[in-house]
C-alpha cells in the first residue's frame, strides 16, 4: 500500500467506525430517554412471577426469562421480560412491580434495574468504545494525511 492509501484507509476505517459508535450512543441515548419518560408517566401495578422460561443460551448453557401475570381492568394481562438470565433473576410465586403501558399492556415490562436500564448501559458502553476508537483512528488518519 502507498502512504496516500494507508491514510485513506485510517480515514474511512475510523470513519466507518467512529460512525457505528455514534449509532449505537444514538440508540443508548433513545433507549435512556424512553425509560425516563414511562418512569414519568408510569402506572404501576403488582404483578407476579408465574414461570421463567427456560431457553438456550449463546453459550450452550440455559437462561431464564421472566413471565409475568397481572390484573388490568379486571383482566390477567401475560409479559415476558426482556432480559433473560442465568442464574434467574426472580422466583416463580415473586410479587414484582410492573410499569403498565396503558395504551397496550402487552408492552408493559418489568420495574427492575436489569429490564429498565441493561440494555442502554451496554448500548451506551460499546458506543463510547467504538467511537473512541473510531476517533482516535480517525484523528490518526487526518494527523498523517497533513504531512
Amino acid at each position: 500500500m502507498s502512504g496516500n492509501s494507508d491514510k485513506a484507509f485510517l480515514l474511512l476505517f475510523g470513519g466507518i467506525f467512529g460512525g457505528v459508535g455514534l449509532l449505537l450512543l444514538s440508540l443508548a441515548i433513545y433507549f435512556f430517554y424512553d425509560t425516563i419518560q414511562a418512569q414519568k408517566s408510569a402506572f404501576r401495578v403488582k404483578g407476579t412471577v408465574v414461570e421463567m422460561q427456560r431457553s438456550r443460551g449463546s453459550k450452550g448453557g440455559s437462561v431464564y426469562t421472566p413471565v409475568v401475570e397481572f390484573q388490568l381492568n379486571n383482566q390477567t394481562v401475560q409479559i415476558y421480560g426482556s432480559v433473560a438470565s442465568n442464574p434467574p433473576a426472580f422466583d416463580k410465586g415473586e410479587v414484582v412491580d410492573v410499569i403498565v403501558n396503558l395504551n397496550n399492556p402487552q408492552e408493559s415490562r418489568i420495574d427492575s434495574f436489569m429490564e429498565n436500564w441493561f440494555g442502554a448501559l451496554i448500548l451506551g458502553f460499546m458506543g463510547s468504545i467504538f467511537s473512541a476508537v473510531g476517533g482516535g483512528i480517525f484523528y490518526q488518519g487526518m494527523k498523517s494525511w497533513k504531512r
